[in-house]
Formats: structure tokens, sequence, C-alpha cells
């Protein structure tokens, strides 16, 4: 199956649909890759919730600030479901929020693709949830502006490697990638010129 990356927003169902093809690929040998922190009684409460909804077989490994890391030393062929890289990605802002914005991006970028280019070495089932952060009010502070911005980008990037890509709305997932690229191939002329509508 390769690299599936599914996004959506809070209370889409993501996470949900993530599990149900976590299951169809690995059944009962999945590992569940957890990026959250207990920062307080609500993201407690969160992540208590999601470990009661995956079967108890399923191996639970958390890691906050070193994903690539981890994978490195993972099996091959391994199903592993990653929930989530928006929080990966917040754990990684804050943690380097005092330094230059374009070095951060940069480093944090460059985690993502080792991720990805570990699964795609290594022939891992990566299944990697993301909150689309994208679409809302353009966030009042600049570590909100700074998160925005490199989510996007990441979401780019995992898209980029991912063979599917699925957009999760009200619980209904729409697989993305491959319509993406049909219409953008529709509007690449002959010359190569991109025609812009």
């Amino acid at each position: 199956m390769g690299i599936i990356l599914i996004q959506g927003g809070a209370r889409s169902g993501k996470s949900s649909y993530a599990e149900l093809i976590a299951k169809k690929i690995g059944g009962l040998d999945v590992i569940y890759l957890a990026s959250g922190v207990v920062t307080d009684p609500e993201m407690e409460l969160r992540i208590k919730k999601h470990r009661q909804q995956r079967p108890d077989q399923w191996q639970t490994v958390e890691e906050a600030y070193n994903i690539s890391s981890y994978l490195k030393d993972a099996a091959k062929n391994k199903t592993i479901l990653f929930d989530c890289l928006t929080t990966y990605l917040g754990n990684l802002i804050f943690k380097k929020q005092d330094y230059d914005f374009v070095k951060m991006e940069a480093e944090i970028l460059e985690e993502i693709e080792m991720i990805l280019k570990i699964a795609r070495r290594k022939d891992l089932n990566l299944i990697i949830v993301q909150n689309e952060t994208g679409k809302g009010v353009v966030p009042a502070s600049k570590m909100g502006r700074d998160f925005r911005d490199i989510s996007g980008r990441a979401a780019r990037l995992a898209a980029e490697y991912a063979e599917k890509v699925y957009l999760v709305q009200s619980g209904l997932p729409l697989e993305i990638k491959e319509r993406g690229l049909k219409n953008i191939q529709e509007y690449i002329s002959e010359s190569g010129e991109v025609r812009v509508l």
C-alpha cells in the first residue's frame, strides 16, 4: 500500500478512517505511532479516547520529538498508523520556538521528508493523519501563523510522497490525489506552460 495521507478538519472522522485502513492492511499487527503529549486534562482525555477505540493487540509507540529515528529501527513492511502529523509539527515548533523561522522550517521539513524517505525505503505501510489547518481564520499570533505555514508545506510534502491522499469531510472520505493530478494535467498546455484560470 505504501504511504497514505489522510487529512480533515477537527472531528471530521479522519482518525477513525485511518484506523479502518490500518486494520484492513495490517489486521492486528499494527504499530500505532502516537505523537500526542499530555499537556492538560483535555489532551489527556483525547489520548485516552484514542487508546480505547483501537484494538488492544496493536502496539502503541509514543514518540513526540524524533519519529525518523524510531522508523530507522522499525522492521520492514510494517503497518504503522502515525496519528498525527499536526501534533508532531506542533511539538517540534514549540521545542524550537526561539529559532529563526527560516531555519526552524527547514529543519522541521527535513525531518518530515526523512520520515517519508525511510517509509519508502523500508516498504512501510505508513498511514499519516493530519489536520487541515489552512482553511480557517488567519492566526493572530506569529507562532500560530508559523505553525499554519509549516503545516501546509508538510502536507504538500507528504502528499507528494503518498500513493493515496484522502480528505475526510463530515465522516466521508474522498480520495483526492488521483483527481488532483488529472486536474493539473488538464491545465498544462502542450508547450509545457501552465494555463492560469
